[in-house]
């Protein structure tokens, strides 16, 4: 297997997961409230936070494939804890390493693709190449959302674990076989490295590309919090049975709503691509609105595709553009910048929307916060059509795109 197709496997099974769909379920049955669940998720970003920039400086200074296969060993650990998890100490430990994991991953794989890429004189292929990593691992991580679902509903949630923890083992294997070409470490100091990536970022030209996308991540995570959850008690109500039995349906929906769309989302055209990047600030916190002023599960999950097809051309988008904006010798640090910005803006949402779902409801939550994180979004596309923020989140990378056909 040549090194495109062994990126496409590691991505594939990176995108698999037989519980993601239905892991606050899992958190629920062990007894946790909301509250604790959103501190642990808190805690998780917070870690994002603290860790972002010491490991993408691992991947910038020492050895992108190396903070790589770092993250990819501490996974198991966290899923082995996932396995046993009895009390509230114990999922805060997962989310910990979890965030841990994540953020030697976060930045230095796609810095990894990238320059092997640039290596080969094939970087302008990089859009191709995720298109079609994306058309691979949407449709399988569906697959397995369904089976793990139904194995959960059948024979409880061990069983899906233990599968997710054999994927991991094998993630690793596939990541081991990936060379590492032409690895040029920066010669300045960590500190001095740190501070000239920081002085990259809040450029405008970074700055508010990397804000609308906060803006966008913390309405899509509103809209996805607890989302099992939520639909589950609907549907429980109408098949007059418990959130348990509900489990298959919902790996389907999770499917449906999360998978699916997002394969759509990355196939768009240009065109509508475009336009998808453009409306998502103001265009989710209504759908997220809209899924608790009428409380029908047909329409809530028709809601849950337009959602995620419009995150997901999104997230595409700013992808690519962040890459071809950023120098090669940065670019896992101010990856992990960015990243640990919106760790932190995520954190501080975790936590208290967490103590504000067991205070009102959960629906009654779900609409404050989508009614404040629409009036945020309106506001971002006020500034800008009057052309204060306009030419920092045009879209440049489809603009040369056109120029070279």
């Amino acid at each position: 297997m040549n090194v495109i197709g062994k990126y496409k496997l590691l991505y594939a099974l990176m995108n698999t997961s037989f519980v993601s769909g239905i892991i606050t379920i899992y958190y629920l049955t062990k007894g946790l409230t909301y509250a604790q669940i959103g501190i642990a998720t808190a805690i998780s970003t917070i870690g994002f936070f603290l860790f972002e920039v010491p490991t993408g400086v691992v991947g910038d200074k020492i050895s992108r494939k190396k903070s790589v296969l770092i993250g990819l060993t501490l996974f198991p650990i966290g899923t082995i804890i996932l396995i046993f998890l009895k009390n509230f100490p114990m999922l805060i430990a997962y989310a910990i390493i979890t965030s841990l994991s994540l953020t030697f991953i976060s930045g230095s794989l796609e810095a990894w693709l990238f320059d092997n890429l640039k290596h080969s004189g094939r970087e302008k292929e990089y859009r191709k190449l995720m298109k079609s990593i994306k058309t691979i691992t949407l449709p399988l991580s569906a697959i397995t959302i369904v089976i793990g679902s139904l194995l959960a509903q059948k024979y409880g949630f061990k069983l899906p674990l233990i599968l997710t923890l054999a994927l991991e083992i094998t993630m690793l294997i596939v990541a081991l076989s990936i060379p590492e070409y032409e690895f040029k470490k920066p010669e300045v100091a960590y500190h001095i490295h740190v501070l000239h990536s920081i002085k990259e970022i809040t450029k405008p030209n970074l700055f508010w590309l990397i804000i609308m996308a906060i803006t966008v991540t913390m309405s899509i995570n509103q809209f996805r919090q607890y989302f099992e959850p939520y639909l589950g008690n609907i549907l429980a109500q109408s098949l007059k049975t418990t959130i348990m039995g509900t489990l298959g349906i919902l790996g389907l929906i999770e499917a449906i709503v999360k998978v699916i769309p997002r394969l759509i989302g990355v196939r768009l055209k240009e065109k509508w691509s475009a336009f998808a990047y453009s409306i998502a600030p103001v265009s989710i916190p209504i759908l997220t609105a809209l899924s608790v002023i009428y409380q029908n599960p047909i329409f809530i999950v028709i809601l849950g595709v337009i959602a995620t097809i419009i995150n997901t051309a999104f997230a595409f988008n700013f992808g690519i553009e962040l890459q071809v904006r950023i120098p090669s010798e940065k670019r896992a640090t101010i990856i992990s910048l960015y990243a640990m910005i919106s760790a932190l803006m995520m954190a501080i949402f975790y936590g208290i929307y967490g103590f504000v779902v067991d205070k009102l409801g959960l629906a009654e939550a779900r609409l404050v916060f989508a009614l404040i994180l629409f009036g945020i979004g309106l506001a971002f596309k006020g500034a800008q059509t009057i052309g204060i923020i306009e030419e920092p989140l045009k879209l440049k990378h489809l603009q040369l795109h056109s120029k070279e056909k």
